[in-house]
């Protein structure tokens, strides 16, 4: 089908969504963005925990100092109208952007743009470029020595902005020419924070389910949503820094992501997690996540909104 993509309250062919190569987003990184996913089930379709998406492209506009004029209940409806003019759709990217042509580093004109997309990763991207899409559901992981997780001094980690990605797009890009699937980050000091685009969980030898603390990285959906459902399952759980070497001791890890959701790690610098199998607290962690996007978890159904 033809999508359409609603930018600034009016819908635009998908090949007309376009923005001027001098723009300030292209040239500066200046866009924040959200990825929202999208389930189907035999209830409907539905749109995963769209209030607190919204609320976190909100703190990153605010962190970033990008100026945003819509209400967020306004973002809301736009939401839902960018999925229902776009059925058939697996997840809807926010962009909030300065489109104007600039010549310094701040805008002079900081007006922001706001796009909404909703598709089918497969059929309206993945199978329209030529090269073979990269995917694993199984993780084989290169622990990143050199370059480090983005910085709060210099940008935020809790801000979702497209500045805050080319280091650890540049790392991923070589582990994946080693024959890697994944990269996970540490900071400055040798801590593990999280993977590129997702967050990181490792269960310990005791069996203790332990994460990054909320300054180190994103505030992820998918990862706040795994410690709800650790801590209605009374599974322990640790959120602190974390040395790298418990990292390299653990018995399970996996990462968690809007677009991955909830997937195992099976070795980390070519060496097997645990016992190379997915482990039993990333299953119960997985199957109870899926429960709740089929619509089976009375538990945790407001954490879908019907289309």
């Amino acid at each position: 089908m033809k999508r359409k993509i609603w930018i600034n309250g009016e819908f635009v062919n998908w090949n007309d969504a376009s923005v001027h190569i001098l723009s300030h987003s292209h040239q500066r990184g200046s866009l924040i963005f959200g990825f929202i996913p999208i389930f189907e089930n035999e209830n409907g379709t539905f749109i995963f925990r769209i209030d607190k998406h919204i609320e976190r492209l909100y703190s990153s506009c605010h962190l970033a100092g990008i100026p945003i004029d819509y209400k967020e209940s306004e973002l809301i409806n736009a939401v839902f109208d960018a999925a229902k003019e776009n059925p058939g759709s697996k997840f809807i990217k926010i962009s909030v952007y300065i489109a104007s042509i600039e010549i310094d580093v701040v805008p002079q004109d900081p007006l922001t743009t706001v796009a909404i997309a909703a598709y089918e990763p497969q059929k309206d991207i993945i199978e329209k470029n030529s090269n073979p899409f990269h995917r694993s559901d199984y993780l084989s992981v290169w622990i990143e020595k050199d370059k480090h997780q983005r910085r709060s001094d210099i940008i935020d980690p809790q801000i979702k902005i497209a500045a805050n990605y080319t280091s650890p797009m540049m790392a991923k890009w070589k582990a994946r020419k080693n024959g890697y699937d994944e990269i996970i980050l540490t900071d400055s000091e040798g801590y593990v924070t999280e993977a590129p685009t997702s967050n990181v969980f490792i269960v310990n030898q005791d069996g203790v389910l332990m994460t990054a603390h909320e300054d180190q990285v994103l505030h992820g959906i998918t990862r706040m949503s795994i410690i709800e459902i650790a801590e209605d399952e009374g599974i322990s759980i640790n959120i602190r820094r974390i040395p790298l070497k418990e990292l390299q001791d653990a018995r399970e890890v996996f990462i968690t992501s809007s677009s991955h959701l909830v997937c195992p790690v099976k070795s980390l610098d070519k060496k097997p997690v645990g016992n190379g199998e997915i482990g039993k607290t990333t299953m119960i962690l997985k199957n109870r996540f899926l429960k709740a996007t089929e619509g089976k978890d009375s538990k945790f159904n407001k954490w879908l909104s019907h289309i």
